[in-house]
Parts: structure tokens; C-alpha cells; sequence
């Protein structure tokens, strides 16, 4: 049987829906992890064929244990991630094992928010950016910035909104770097254009240099300590057509990147002063947007990803169009988790296709600071975009987190 190695995946999300995919087009499931519990709980993750636990963070280790499926006898198709940290490995090793023609130079700088700056400086799509890697001038640096506020101050390895923050002014701006560099000194800080305006998130897959937008997913911005996504909407109304500029932009930023074989996505606004490149993410977007795209437009982004890796063209025809709101549950306030009530009603209001909640009884759960603090979601479809968010938002209504504080 041929197989597909998994580098990493979470217990839910695009991830896992990945592997799902991959055991249903019949490949053997291969999954390197850190995380014991795809070991300890081996029957609720039975789409995972074989498990092996080491340190991710070892790529000699991974290596090594690449090696020793070879020796077993494993016909390993491709590898593959669709996490962050394992992606340009996975592509690396699908290139050169498999002989599989994927672009893995641009995923490395996607990796990395200063890189990708850096790479893309003096596009028109690029925001103002500037760079704080000397701690002995970061005061002088800092001050000198005083005309542009407000800024957005994050660390280049950031995700899901974790070690974002806005600052409004030079002292906070000096208080975020200090918070920034507690958890990393050495770390250099990226200073972005605060940029106002309607975001979007662009799925892509490229295929022998032909670029295809997967889905445009427009996004409702809660902002709190954080800027945390908490709607996604995928609707029939909304097309690149619809948007002027946004293909000519998208297609700049995938060009310059050169990927030729490949999948990212991209996070998108449109200001005042035209379409503004946010961040771009060398994989799909995790989450429920495997589920969101599948439900709306009828083919599984996650699977055709896997086609892709495997030498296989994409099928990414419309096979459906509904429009797909999902939107995020989170708490109001820190405390341990009681109970969650009303899912089960939820999944009976009009037009609901699932309520997922992910808190456990006893957890400490938290206003949101990063995405990963998001405890649940509830994903509603109908003709219109405006009629699938007020179907979510009815359904989430009925759902209740107990909280006692702490």
C-alpha cells in the first residue's frame, strides 16, 4: 500500500481533516508527532494508520525516523503538513524523495513575518514596515516612530494572532516591546502600518504556474486585547470580479513569490489606499475552513491539497454554491469551565450544519488572546451570506459557557 507521511497535526481542524482525506483516496496514514495523545487515545483518531512520537522540533530525528520507514518498506507518496512550522520540510522532502515538483524555497520565507517583509519591500501591496533588532537602539528607534502611530507590533514567528498587539502611542509601544521581549530577547520585533478596512483571506493553489483562488473568504474582526477572527464568511455573491484589483494583486504576490507548485493562503485588506498584503501563510487555513469550503462549494480543499503533493492535478470545479457563515465562541472572562450548555439546541435551529465546542470541564478559559482561545464554533449555511450569519449567530445564541471565576 502506498503511504502518506504527516509531518505534525492538530486533533481537529484542517490538519486532521487532512488525514481523513488521505485515508479515504486509500493511502496509509503516517503521522509524526509530539503529542502523546494521538497515542493515548489511538481509537478516537482510527483514520491514523501508524503513529510515531519524537521530537518535532529534532529534524535529525525526523530524519532518522524517515529513514527507518524506508527500511520497513514503506512506499511513501508524499510528505506533508499543514502546520506552520512543518511545511517547507514536508514540501523539501515530497521534492526531493518523491520527485514531486512542489516550489519549496518561498514556503521557508513565508514562515517567517520579517522574511516575508523584507522580500516583498517596495511592492505596492506592502504596508509600511519597519524592523527592531537592535536592543541597544530600540528606545531611539522607537521614538523615532512617533508620526505613525498606531502601529501593530508582532513577533515574526507569530500565529493565530499570538504576540500581536496594537499600540496607540510611543509608551505603549515601548510596553509592548517589553512584553514581546520577555518571552524571546533576542527575537527582533516587527513594526507594521495599523491599516483600516474590510479583510479577507484568499485560499490558493497553484498548479504547473496556474494560479487559482480556492475560496474568498471575507472575515469579522473582534477586537479585544487581541485581534481575533471570530466570523468567516464563504458566500456565492462574493467574487474576484466583485472585488476590483484583488486578482491583479493576488497574482502579483503568488509571481513574486515564484511558486509554481503549491498551496498558501493569504490575509488580505482593502484600504483607502488599495489592496494590503497582512500576512501570507504557506499552507492552508486551519480551523473549520476545510469544512466551510467543502460545504459551500463542494470539493474538499485538504483533499485536493493531498492530489497536489501527490503529482496529481487539483479538481477545484464548483460543484455547489451556498453561502457558509461560521462564526467563534469565546468567553467573556477568566475562570475554570463549569459546564457548556445549549449545543444540542443548537444543532436544531434553521440552517446549522455543526456546533463544535473544544473546552473541557475544569479548564481555565480566558478572553481571547490568540485564535487557539477561541473554544468552539458553530457553522451555518443558506443562499445568502447575510441569511447563513444570522443562522449561526441564532444557533450560538442558545450556547452557554459556565464560568466560575478565578
Amino acid at each position: 500500500m502506498k503511504s502518506i507521511v504527516f509531518l505534525g497535526s492538530n486533533k481537529t481542524g484542517s490538519s486532521y481533516e487532512g488525514i481523513k482525506a488521505a485515508k479515504r483516496l486509500g493511502y496509509e496514514t503516517i503521522l509524526l508527532t509530539n503529542r502523546t495523545i494521538f497515542v493515548e487515545e489511538r481509537e478516537d483518531y482510527y483514520e491514523i494508520d501508524d503513529v510515531r512520537l519524537l521530537n518535532m522540533s529534532d529534524t535529525d530525528e525526523i530524519l532518522s525516523t524517515i529513514t527507518d520507514l524506508y527500511e520497513e518498506g514503506k512506499k511513501v507518496v508524499c510528505f506533508i503538513s499543514f502546520l506552520d512550522e512543518y511545511v517547507y520540510l514536508a514540501t523539501l522532502l515530497t521534492n526531493t524523495l518523491c520527485k514531486t515538483p512542489l516550489t519549496y524555497e518561498p514556503l521557508q520565507i513565508m514562515t517567517d513575518k520579517i522574511l516575508t517583509r523584507r522580500y516583498l519591500a517596495g511592492k505596492n501591496y506592502t504596508p509600511f514596515f519597519k524592523v527592531l533588532s537592535s536592543t541597544e537602539s530600540i528606545e531611539d528607534e522607537i521614538n523615532e516612530l512617533k508620526d505613525q502611530f498606531p502601529l501593530i507590533i508582532k513577533s515574526p514567528q507569530s500565529n493565530g494572532s499570538k504576540d500581536v498587539l496594537l499600540v496607540e502611542n510611543v509608551w505603549e509601544c515601548k510596553k509592548g516591546v517589553k512584553q514581546l521581549h520577555r518571552k524571546n530577547s533576542e527575537t527582533p520585533i516587527l513594526v507594521e502600518e495599523y491599516l483600516e478596512g474590510p479583510q479577507y483571506l484568499i485560499e490558493v493553489v497553484v498548479y504547473h504556474s496556474t494560479i487559482t483562488v480556492a475560496a474568498i473568504v471575507e472575515q469579522e474582526v473582534t477586537k479585544g486585547e487581541r485581534f481575533i477572527i471570530t466570523g468567516y464568511s464563504v458566500c456565492p455573491e462574493l467574487y474576484l470580479e466583485q472585488l476590483p484589483g484583488l486578482k491583479e494583486t493576488v497574482v502579483s504576490i503568488i509571481e513574486d513569490f515564484q511558486l509554481r507548485n503549491g498551496t498558501c493562503h493569504l490575509e488580505i485588506k482593502l484600504t483607502n489606499k488599495g489592496w494590503k498584503l497582512i500576512e501570507i501563510n504557506p499552507r492552508m487555513a486551519g480551523g473549520a475552513m476545510n469544512r466551510m469550503i467543502e460545504e459551500a462549494f463542494g470539493y474538499n480543499l485538504a483533499e485536493q491539497t493531498i492530489r497536489l503533493y501527490t503529482g496529481l492535478k487539483p479538481d477545484l470545479r464548483k460543484k455547489q454554491n451556498k453561502a457558509i457563515y461560521t462564526h467563534y465562541l469565546i468567553v467573556g472572562s477568566v475562570g475554570k469551565l463549569l459546564k457548556v450548555s445549549g449545543c444540542d439546541l443548537a444543532k436544531e435551529q434553521v440552517g446549522v450544519l455543526e456546533v463544535y465546542t473544544k473546552a473541557e470541564y475544569g479548564q481555565l478559559v480566558t478572553p481571547p488572546r490568540s485564535m487557539g482561545q477561541r473554544y468552539g464554533y458553530v457553522l451555518a449555511g443558506a443562499e445568502s451570506k447575510d441569511q447563513a450569519r444570522e443562522c449561526a449567530l441564532n444557533g450560538a445564541q442558545h450556547i452557554q459557557f459556565y464560568v466560575q471565576p478565578v
